[in-house]
């Protein structure tokens, strides 16, 4: 809320501004042709800045939440490479666009898939490591890892269904192995 204040209270400053100092009297520009105008209108930029750049949901990204936990690099290795069921993790920044659009649907799935996939996620600027060490060049990317070792990615937005029909093929994957490590241990059937 406070974001949103100093947003529009910046427009509406800067707006004022423009229209005391620019006193348009020509009437090319009704929208700042006095200070009053000025400061209305920049009040709307202000506004429409704040809702399009996340609306303060940047903190919010940054945070884990009841689905997907958000771990450091020195929680990684015992977080997802030591985890005993799959673990998809998603590198994202708080600045980026299409992980704030991602984020809803990462919850949504990780939800769907609780006991089955475990979901956390990595902001690659606190975690500049992870993110060199598994070659991660856009974000945000989501890759899937199954006994410590990535065996799926995407990078960029993903949709729901996509998600959910990829997760289905490697717990398919998954399951289709572990049955063939049992059938190879009890030897031929008789």
């Amino acid at each position: 809320m406070m974001s949103l204040i100093i947003s529009v209270g910046i427009g509406a400053g800067i707006g004022a501004l423009l229209g005391y100092f620019g006193q348009c009297s020509s009437g090319t520009c009704p929208l700042t042709s006095t200070w009053w105008r000025g400061s209305l209108y920049g009040a709307v930029l202000g506004l429409v800045v704040h809702t399009m750049s996340g609306g303060g949901r940047a903190t919010q990204l940054n945070q884990s939440t009841s689905n997907v936990v958000k771990i450091s690099e020195q929680e990684f290795t015992q977080e997802v490479l030591r985890s005993d069921q799959p673990v998809a993790v998603d590198f994202f920044a708080t600045w980026c666009g299409p992980c704030k659009a991602m984020a809803p649907v990462i919850e949504e799935v990780a939800g769907e898939f609780a006991g089955k996939v475990r979901f956390v996620k990595v902001n690659v600027d606190e975690a500049p490591a992870l993110a060199r060490q598994y070659e991660i060049q856009g974000i945000p990317t989501l890759v899937l890892f199954q006994n410590g070792q990535p065996v799926d990615s995407r990078v960029g937005m993903v949709s729901r269904e996509e998600l959910v029909k990829r997760l289905h093929a490697a717990l398919d994957k998954r399951q289709t192995a572990m049955e063939k490590a049992v059938l190879d241990g009890l030897g031929p059937i008789r």
